[in-house]
């Protein structure tokens, strides 16, 4: 199996702001704008709230605006067709790099984004003015199988409003969710969603550093560099900490990055994705 460690949702060049770690704990990944594009942020809710108007509050970038919808994760966004299911699109130099890297059916994107804790003041979503930067796991989604518009003999349906069935996007691919994550202990868990909430589990920041600095579990040490992470296979990027920790100064650029679980047990993978998920053995 293969973790992809993928970076999605609004960022300093698309959108201008970080996402809200909502005053209740919990977590919205916010769509990079798309001009042009349907649905737009005023045709998506969150728990009654128009994405427009969290945008706007939080003095993000194309508020009234279309938006990127990708990946697609949490149903209740917007009214769904018969057959929705969660999905993510990839396209050009980056869908070239999953498919190097060998990524397909089973593999499983976790995805990731730059937070930031928020409150309520006079009525209206802002910052807190001294909360960290952070790196956050936001959603995942395991591999059922891929489709490519414009090669696949794709049927109409829900999958016309995914933005990745425009013509436009060269070498163009689209991943579809499994009904169910199919690994021992995730009976019953979503194949694709996003995690309700903030945990220790899922900060990729490195207490009181940059949110770039990242500390990850033991078993992504790199026994070989030239096998390490995708786009972190340079010795420099990563450390031990003074207790062992393994500590990665992530890439700037790039979007998908992948490792190989080959030569890590079954069990260490296990323990990790459970704390990842709050599943109980």
């Amino acid at each position: 199996m293969k973790i992809i460690i993928s970076r999605k949702g609004t960022d300093s060049a698309a959108g201008g702001i970080p996402a809200p770690i909502l005053p209740d704990g919990r977590l919205l990944s916010l769509p990079i704008p798309q001009k042009g594009m349907k649905p737009g942020y005023a045709d998506l809710s969150f728990d009654g709230l128009k994405l427009s108007r969290i945008m706007s509050q939080l003095g993000g970038k194309g508020a009234r605006g279309g938006c990127h919808l990708d990946p697609d994760l949490i149903p209740t966004l917007k009214p769904r067709l018969a057959g929705w299911q969660p999905t993510l699109g990839q396209f050009g130099a980056a869908q070239r790099h999953l498919e190097t890297e060998g990524v397909g059916p089973g593999d499983l994107f976790l995805f990731f984004g730059w937070f930031r804790q928020t409150e309520w003041h006079k009525g209206k979503l802002r910052f807190v003015s001294d909360a960290p930067d952070l790196h956050l796991f936001h959603g995942w989604l395991q591999i059922d199988r891929l489709l490519r518009p414009g090669s696949d003999n794709i049927e109409s349906g829900w999958l016309d409003e995914h933005p990745h069935m425009r013509a436009e996007y060269q070498h163009n691919c689209i991943y579809l969710a499994r009904n169910h994550l199919e690994f021992s202990g995730f009976e019953g868990v979503s194949g694709g969603g996003a995690f309700d909430s903030l945990s220790q589990s899922r900060v990729l920041t490195r207490p009181g550093e940059l949110r770039t600095q990242w500390q990850l579990p033991e078993f992504f040490w790199p026994q070989q560099f030239d096998k390490a992470l995708s786009y972190h296979r340079k010795e420099w990027r990563w450390q031990r900490g003074p207790d062992n920790e393994v500590w990665l100064d992530s890439a700037f650029r790039g979007q998908e990055f992948v490792f190989d679980c080959g030569q890590v047990s079954d069990t260490e993978i296990c323990a990790w994705l459970q704390a990842l998920f709050a599943v109980k053995e």
